[in-house]
């Protein structure tokens, strides 16, 4: 290998001199979002813990104060930052609050990382599926009776963990569930990664705190000006579980955490409480009108109205645009933008996102929509595509649970001999992005067949290796 190449220093320089736009994560926009004093000084803000920068572990200073500065801005009792992304906030409120063998109810469409928290703390899961918009091909949210249904059956769970919002925007009826969860004694965790600016504006979903959570985790990289694998935990417990908390964050967190990811937090504070009720409404007034410009010439193609029962209301700062009237596939039409110098944050079989934020202007706003009337125009040439994705409703027998199953000896098999084995790890298809087969679940044909569907059609597939589509399943 040639030792004085850097591939990834390359590659990222590249994607920078093609000056695409970007409609991804993070929020900062590639530095739009971040002032010059942050830009010309961020090298030097990679330091250590020195005296008079505090430390993130035993926080008595400035990251003290930056931490209280965020608990009021965003409506908690106590707020952590986080270095690890939310994905160790989730670890952190999972392994706080449950005990060995406790039961959590846990939605199919929650991140991994859940997943990780489960086994770290041998938690055993009671699933739940959201439900399901056959014409769109997408999973929307969990429902109020199907969270009302399963606190019946299994009233010795611990609590619940909540997807609010999900990836496309759409919001669930957190203050309803919230309601529904305490009055039975019982706690609500929110994986509110893709949430951060909802406290900014009253036009955006409600955010956890309106509703009560216990705790709730927001990824300030996705949708605030800040660097990628920052985030918020926040805490509306007591003190004892502030406590174990930072606790459990000593054991799974960095201990050697970026400055720079902490001061943009502390900026994405800063600037959310003096600028973002500003520029969000100039940011929705802008997507307003573009959308109903386009949709006059185009017709109907953007999610805009909340008409699943189960879906609370939408993040309208998350462009969702069905492709079919454009007679192509969600993933043509993510190559064809950026081709065009956009990238969207992800595609489906039917859809293509669009994360926008308050890092974007009118230019960059205006170039999307151009854009995407290219594509349209660029559509009427071709064939019309009706693809319907297979989605499933089942789920598969739980045998063992997440921890004994992940800590069993392993074997790998291929997808297609892995009928009647015992999963030990996720495997899934993206989209719809939720586990077929999680830790300790049975493995069936009906799975196996549905997972190879989904693949012909365009799906990725995870918790796969390889061409032969290898997968971890306890050896018998």
């Amino acid at each position: 290998m040639q030792q004085t190449y850097m591939p990834l220093v390359e590659s990222l320089r590249n994607y920078i001199e093609e000056e695409t736009i970007p409609f991804h994560m993070p929020g900062h926009k590639m530095g739009r979002g971040f002032p010059p004093e942050i830009i010309d000084n961020i090298v030097g803000m990679d330091v250590t813990e020195i005296p008079g920068t505090d430390n993130l572990h035993k926080a008595e200073g400035a990251i003290k104060e930056a931490q209280l500065l965020a608990a009021q801005a965003f409506g908690a009792k106590d707020t952590l930052f986080l270095v690890n992304g939310s994905t160790c906030g989730i670890h952190a409120m999972i392994m706080s609050t449950c005990h060995a063998k406790d039961k959590l109810i846990v939605p199919r469409n929650c991140h991994k990382s859940v997943w990780g928290a489960m086994i770290l703390a041998d938690v055993k899961p009671v699933y739940i599926m959201p439900e399901y918009d056959s014409f769109a091909q997408i999973p929307t949210q969990v429902s109020v009776d199907t969270v009302r249904e399963c606190l019946d059956r299994h009233p010795d769970v611990r609590g619940m963990v909540l997807v609010h919002p999900n990836y496309y925007g759409m919001a669930s009826h957190i203050k309803e569930i919230a309601h529904i969860l305490k009055s039975r004694g019982k706690i609500l965790l929110v994986d509110e990664a893709h949430g951060a600016h909802f406290p900014f504006h009253p036009k955006l979903p409600q955010s956890s705190k309106d509703a009560g959570a216990y705790m709730w985790v927001q990824s300030a990289h996705k949708t605030l000006p800040a660097f990628t694998q920052s985030a918020y935990l926040h805490i509306n417990g007591d003190e004892h579980s502030k406590y174990k908390v930072k606790n459990i964050l000593s054991l799974i967190e960095s201990t050697s955490p970026s400055y720079m990811l902490m001061a943009s937090l502390d900026y994405a504070r800063y600037f959310m409480v003096k600028e973002g009720r500003t520029r969000l409404d100039n940011l929705l007034c802008s997507l307003e009108d573009l959308k109903a410009e386009f949709e006059r010439e185009y017709g109907p193609n953007f999610f805009s109205d909340a008409k699943w029962d189960e879906v609370a209301c939408l993040d309208g700062t998350r462009l969702v645009l069905d492709v079919r009237p454009f007679n192509m596939t969600g993933y043509e039409a993510e190559y064809y933008l950026r081709h065009m110098g956009i990238q969207a944050e992800m595609a489906d079989m039917n859809h293509v996102v669009f994360i926008c934020t308050v890092s974007d202007d009118m230019d960059m706003l205006n170039r999307l929509f151009n854009s995407l009337r290219s594509l349209a125009d660029k559509g009427a040439v071709y064939k019309t595509v009706q693809i319907h994705t297979p989605i499933f409703s089942k789920i598969p027998k739980q045998i063992m649970s997440p921890k004994d199953a992940f800590y069993s000896i392993i074997d790998k098999v291929t997808l297609e001999d892995a009928s009647g084995k015992i999963c030990a790890g996720m495997v899934g298809a993206y989209p719809p992005g939720i586990p077929r087969f999680c830790p300790g679940e049975l493995i069936d044909n009906e799975g196996i067949e549905e997972l190879l569907e989904l693949e012909s059609l365009g799906a990725l597939l995870f918790g796969t290796e390889g061409e032969a589509h290898l997968i971890p399943v306890v050896e018998e």
